[in-house]
């Protein structure tokens, strides 16, 4: 089986993470090509996965879709997954030019209004969508024109052995209590908030030994590091940027925090309960699959009165970090596996497509 991704994004995110995870995982029993647009995106494509970098203009962009239908035409493509809002477009119109069986991934809680062009692309050419938590379908489905049989959920897959091997650079600790926090500089991810419950939680009174690693860059950044100043904690949080292995900063933390206000399942999340931080996060999308408050982590409101009052308990609790961070590893170890992903990316893609 021959299977397409096509990513169009301008930046490396948690969309192409998974993209490029995805297709590692497939490229072992499969033929797996990715088309691109960013360098950040192409460069970091495994070497078993094919590549394909294409400019990506616009949904119209006739260089692009002609180079892909010749691409699918010539070498047999059985399967193209989109994972962008122009790379659906894209998918949709592939497959009325090509057979080829088009799907959908999603990754975040969002609605798809019922209207023509949505129609167009999910309905009639589109075989599926690839969620990885059930609110994400749960919301899908109330637009009224999406059969439930055709949203799979499939949670996210980790390579676990790659993540114990990058985790074991060794990062040095400013304070003995290392709080970690990172994504992409959006307002959607909520680092404003962060920070303001992190300045409350220090202004609250005693010595605290504690810092902050704000991994990522993004448009909010300059912001973000005026707030800092403002607040002067210069010295307690470090802005990091953008890390290829944050792994490390993950296993040295204690406490992994994401106020987003919309996610899936977060891969960084995943990534800092498997090496048994304790977290602290909203329930916004599928945290609430994954963690039960108080057993694998904390579930808070995005306020920076929760944050505070999470950040001062687990801070005075060691052994309660410990024990979120042990139950938070064996609940990743047990549902977010690779094969797991994989078997069942493939038997959805065999079932539609009928490829071999």
């Amino acid at each position: 089986m021959h299977i397409l991704f096509l990513n169009s994004a301008r930046h490396w995110g948690g969309n192409e993470k998974w993209s490029l995870m995805a297709a590692a995982a497939l490229a072992g029993e499969n033929r797996v090509t990715v088309a691109w647009r960013a360098p950040e995106i192409g460069e970091r494509i495994p070497g078993a996965v094919g590549s394909m970098c294409l400019p990506f203009v616009s949904e119209a962009d006739m260089v692009t879709l002609w180079r892909l239908y010749r691409f699918v035409k010539r070498e047999k493509v059985h399967v193209i997954v989109s994972t962008k809002r122009k790379d659906y477009v894209t998918g949709a119109l592939l497959h009325l030019l090509t057979g080829a069986a088009h799907f959908v991934r999603l990754g975040i809680v969002r609605p798809i209004g019922n209207n023509a062009v949505n129609r167009f692309i999910f309905k009639k050419h589109c075989a599926g969508f690839i969620v990885n938590a059930p609110q994400i379908k749960e919301v899908l489905l109330r637009g009224g024109f999406l059969e439930p049989e055709r949203v799979h959920v499939i949670f996210n897959g980790l390579d676990f052995k790659e993540l114990e091997q990058a985790a074991k650079t060794p990062v040095e600790k400013p304070f003995p209590v290392m709080l970690a926090a990172s994504g992409l500089l959006i307002a959607r991810k909520g680092f404003d908030i962060l920070l303001a419950g992190f300045k409350a939680w220090m202004d609250e009174g005693g010595e605290k030994s504690a810092g902050l690693w704000i991994l990522g860059d993004g448009p909010e950044a300059d912001r973000l590091r005026e707030q800092v100043r403002e607040y002067g904690l210069e010295r307690r949080v470090v802005f990091c940027g953008y890390q290829t292995n944050p792994y490390a900063y993950y296993a040295a933390a204690d406490i992994f925090v994401l106020l987003s206000g919309n996610e899936g399942i977060s891969n960084a999340l995943l990534e800092a309960m498997y090496l048994k931080c304790a977290v602290i996060t909203t329930a916004a999308g599928g945290a609430e699959q994954v963690i039960t408050n108080g057993e694998e982590g904390l579930l808070i409101t995005r306020a920076q009165r929760s944050l505070h009052q999470a950040l001062k308990e687990l801070y005075d609790r060691p052994a309660l970090r410990d024990k979120l961070g042990q139950r938070a590893r064996r609940k990743v170890e047990d549902m977010f596996s690779m094969t797991r992903m994989r078997n069942e990316l493939t038997r959805i893609f065999r079932e539609v497509s009928g490829g071999g």
